[in-house]
């Protein structure tokens, strides 16, 4: 089951109570600061900025932008816009880049 947060607070929040399936609705304006570590995976759509390191998972759709490094894993469409470090790698398709 997954829980919807809409601030930086309620996502701390949700992480120190142990949930796992995290759903991010911020407001146009509201920012949230999402870290992905380890084997986390992250769906990034719209305007969302991801940073990803480790082996970590994205995938990103809309106007995302993702920073990957390490052996992170991006998957991109749409106009999603990645920048990789290191080992990450990913395929993209529509229009990303």
């Amino acid at each position: 089951m997954n829980i919807t947060v809409t601030t930086q607070q309620a996502l701390d929040d949700a992480i120190a109570a142990g949930h796992e399936d995290i759903v991010i609705d911020s407001p146009r304006g509201v920012w949230v600061t999402v870290r992905a570590y380890d084997s986390a995976t992250v769906y990034a759509s719209g305007s969302a900025t991801v940073r990803a390191s480790d082996s970590a998972t994205v995938t990103a759709y809309d106007s995302a932008t993702v920073y990957a490094s390490g052996s992170a894993t991006v998957y991109a469409s749409d106009s999603a816009t990645v920048t990789a470090y290191d080992a990450a790698t990913g395929p993209a398709s529509d229009s990303a880049t």
